[in-house]
């Protein structure tokens, strides 16, 4: 307390000094009545609140306050007066130009000689700066606990002695399953699975050794019943720049590892699966009677899918067994007379790609399924038929189409290697005769290989083009026919007389190499048997069908003698050939008549 005593100063050198310590000083001096008008301030009021001096002085100290903490100091203010003692507080004042000053200020009394308070002196001093400092560490402060309480990933710290557990969020409880008043002086490695101690034991040294964070997978033990996968961070901490603990964040990675170890177990299982389709599909392929499908199928089912159970079976008629009941599966798996199925029995539910697995291998099997059985009863309707002594027709048909194949393949390997060997084999001949002087003998020798060689070449070129007649397509029948004669012409010793030029029918492939090897055959058997001198032939057409004829004068042929006979197995493959194009023959002949053929076929078959 200080008294208010007059003092007369007739010295000036102190009240100049006062007022030059007053004036200078970077702490603000407020002087105020006991109303809380303001009698006094010195001039640092300007840089503290942007007030000048005349404008403050007569101002109520108070409306400067911020209305959140005027009341504050308007008690603080009452005590000192009523106390008569002095105060520190802190508190906002509102610069002039609307922004907030922090300042601390120690108030103080001053006193009348009767002992009442005649003034209040309030040293002000500004600590905006530390306020702000102290505002900032305290939200920091408030972030990292939110941080730390409310982190979704379990939060601790370590002590570096015994590794104690000293301080831990509640994601970490729910982590390790531990209650916050269980885990104290609890050692950290002591939550770790027993085979991952070593392995966080040297973690831990090496962060002490080298003050650098390390990272690790481990697993803890849950409750004492199961092990969780953990990811654990740990983070040195630092004071004055000595270690003095460790920070830890810890990730559950239990459902993640889990789902990667399950996943890899999928692509495994995948991997399996298709390597078992594709064994199945090469099985499968040689596979040729629907009793061995059925065999195989059901062993790879039971290898692949390990079910209990695997049939194939077919409706009685009675019950239906299109239903899957419990665990007893029914897949509808082709048709015979009724429906058939897979029947297989499980004691587990199929996965998705065992699904996958199990609709592709079905499909695929059920294509060939269908196909075998078709096979199969084509056999043994083919064999009812040899039994009847019956042709198909259709099979005529096909038998035609692979003796063609099976001759233009081997007029391509005859042209494509053999012919062509010769022809080397001819030039280098040649040019050996040619180029060099050889004994008479020799060289005449050497002349008649060279001629057998061409021969040899010019017949194997006659051997292709009946093989395969070269253009026959191109030209179309009534052109290779022509073709035909003209060669034949060279060859034979009869007369070939043709007339054809009014067909304009499109014929099919089928039907222009039918005609074609029915008039081959016919020429040879000119050329071999009849001795005629002359040979027609005639090709017309009218709006639905071809009409073929042939006639010779030959020496002709007991008709009713050959029939049947394998003699004649030329006129046989007439005959066939006329089966395969849907048509009609007809033969005419006796001792000495010649031999005459008549042939009708539609222009447009029911198989073009």
């Amino acid at each position: 307390m200080v008294k208010d005593e007059t003092v007369q100063h007739n010295d000036q050198p102190y009240y100049e000094m006062y007022r030059i310590i007053a004036e200078n000083t970077t702490d603000t001096i407020v002087l105020v009545d006991n109303r809380g008008v303001t009698i006094y301030a010195s001039p640092s009021l300007k840089s503290l609140i942007g007030y000048e001096v005349d404008e403050y002085i007569g101002m109520d100290a108070f409306d400067i306050i911020p209305i959140e903490d005027r009341e504050e100091v308007r008690t603080c203010y009452g005590y000192v007066l009523q106390n008569k003692v002095s105060v520190e507080i802190q508190y906002g004042l509102i610069h002039k130009a609307g922004h907030s000053v922090y300042v601390e200020t120690r108030v103080k009394p001053v006193l009348a000689d009767d002992g009442s308070v005649k003034y209040v002196v309030a040293v002000v001093r500004d600590i905006s700066i530390q306020k702000r400092a102290e505002i900032a560490i305290e939200e920091s402060q408030q972030r990292y606990k939110s941080l730390f309480e409310n982190n979704l990933d379990g939060v601790f710290t370590i002590e570096l002695e015994k590794f104690y557990v000293i301080n831990a969020n509640r994601a970490f409880e729910d982590i390790t399953g531990i209650a916050a008043d269980e885990m104290k002086q609890r050692c950290f490695l002591g939550m770790i699975y027993d085979e991952d101690h070593l392995a966080v034991y040297e973690t831990l040294f090496q962060i002490i050794a080298q003050g650098k964070p390390q990272n690790i997978e481990c697993r803890l033990t849950y409750k004492e019943l199961e092990e969780r996968i953990v990811d654990i961070t740990f983070v040195p901490i630092f004071l004055a720049g000595q270690l003095n603990g460790i920070h830890c964040i810890i990730k559950d990675i239990t459902k993640k590892k889990r789902d990667q170890l399950e996943l890899i177990k999928k692509e495994e299982r995948s991997t399996f699966l298709q390597m078992s389709l594709n064994r199945l599909a090469n099985d499968l392929a040689k596979v040729t009677k629907v009793a061995e499908l059925e065999e195989r199928l059901i062993a790879e089912l039971k290898a692949v899918l390990q079910v209990k159970h695997a049939s194939i079976v077919e409706e009685d008629g009675h019950k239906s067994l299109g239903q899957s009941q419990s665990n007893h599966r029914y897949v509808k798996f082709g048709v015979k007379q009724r429906p058939v199925y897979l029947v297989m029995e499980s004691n587990h539910p199929l996965d998705s790609i065992e699904e996958e697995w199990l609709e592709t291998a079905l499909h695929y099997a059920t294509m060939l399924y269908d196909n075998l059985h078709r096979i199969e009863d084509l056999m043994k309707r083919v064999e009812h038929m040899v039994a009847s002594n019956e042709t198909p027709r259709w099979m005529v048909k096909l038998l035609f189409k692979l003796s063609e194949k099976e001759r233009a393949s081997l007029s391509s390997d005859l042209h494509d290697s053999v012919l062509q060997d010769l022809i080397i084999w001819y030039r280098k001949l040649e040019s050996l005769r040619s180029l060099n002087t050889f004994d008479p003998a020799i060289g005449a020798e050497l002349m008649q290989i060279e001629e057998g060689v061409l021969d040899a070449i010019h017949q194997i070129r006659i051997t292709c083009n009946e093989l395969r007649p070269p253009f026959l397509l191109k030209m179309g029948l009534v052109e290779s026919l022509k073709s035909l004669f003209a060669y034949t012409r060279m060859f034979a010793n009869y007369e070939i007389e043709f007339n054809g030029d009014s067909v304009q029918a499109s014929l099919s492939e089928d039907q222009i190499l039918g005609v074609y090897r029915i008039v081959q055959e016919l020429l040879n058997n000119a050329s071999k048997h009849s001795n005629a001198s002359k040979v027609d032939i005639t090709l017309t057409e009218d709006s639905q069908n071809i009409h073929f004829h042939y006639n010779d004068d030959g020496v002709g042929i007991d008709v009713s003698a050959i029939q049947g006979s394998f003699q004649h197995m030329g006129i046989a493959g007439i005959e066939k050939r006329v089966l395969s194009l849907e048509g009609q023959i007809q033969f005419a002949s006796a001792p000495r008549q010649g031999l005459h053929v008549n042939i009708i076929f539609p222009k447009h078959t029911n198989e073009r």
